[in-house]
């Protein structure tokens, strides 16, 4: 009301003993859920009525935000999960960042994350500060050794790691082959002693059908 008589051209809040609402041409509006700017604050609002209480997601024109207690959580940054959309999120500044592209840390482990949310489908490899990591099912598997590629070569990891010391082979279900420095050495050929017995590698692959010569450090 202004002057004792209904606003139709009123836009905006009121507040009365059981909170303040939202009012859209005068009427209140109780048909809007969602986030809206009251004043310079951005608030979420149910049914018309600003929930101090709503914990969860919220779209405006400027992506996905993260509210907490009803106000943006300006501080979130990093892994969050949305029981909503049952899907974990990668925030930054509050909203849902989905150009991001990497790993990320929750309280459950290392992540890779794609467009911003966690993807779940990924095995491969992925790099953090902390340095190459092989991820199985969208997580880093500490478990694992062996081989494994990305744009750059083939690789060794142990225990989930990228190894840049190991010196040695390592197998595959294309054959077995000659690592150095952690990564696969398809400029070597020639003979190996990695354990007891020599072995003739060709362009970094263990030949075990080879027949001819080959020379090392003690001659041909």
């Amino acid at each position: 009301f202004s002057n004792g008589q209904i606003d139709f051209g009123y836009n905006g809040f009121a507040t009365n003993e059981y909170g303040t609402w939202l009012f859209t041409d005068g009427i209140l509006n109780a048909g809007f859920t969602g986030m809206i700017l009251n004043g310079d604050t951005w608030v979420y609002v149910t049914d018309g009525y600003i929930s101090n209480t709503y914990t969860g997601m919220a779209l405006n024109d400027y992506g996905w935000w993260k509210f907490v207690n009803g106000s943006i959580d300006f501080g979130a940054n990093g892994l969050d999960f949305d029981e909503a959309t049952n899907t974990w999120w990668y925030f930054n500044g509050g909203a849902i960042d989905f150009a991001f592209d990497g790993m990320a840390l929750n309280d459950y482990g290392w992540w890779y994350v794609s467009n911003g949310t966690v993807d779940f489908n990924y095995t491969g490899m992925a790099l953090n500060e902390y340095g190459w990591w092989y991820i199985k099912n969208g997580d880093v598997d500490f478990t694992y050794t062996g081989m494994a590629c990305n744009e750059y070569g083939w690789w060794y990891f142990n225990n989930g790691q990228l190894d840049t010391t190991f010196y040695g082979l390592a197998n595959n279900e294309y054959g077995t082959w000659f690592y150095t420095d952690g990564q696969l050495n398809f400029g070597f050929t020639g003979m190996i002693i990695p354990d007891d017995e020599w072995l003739y590698v060709q362009n970094g692959q263990v030949l075990t059908d080879y027949t001819g010569m080959a020379l090392n450090d003690y001659g041909w």
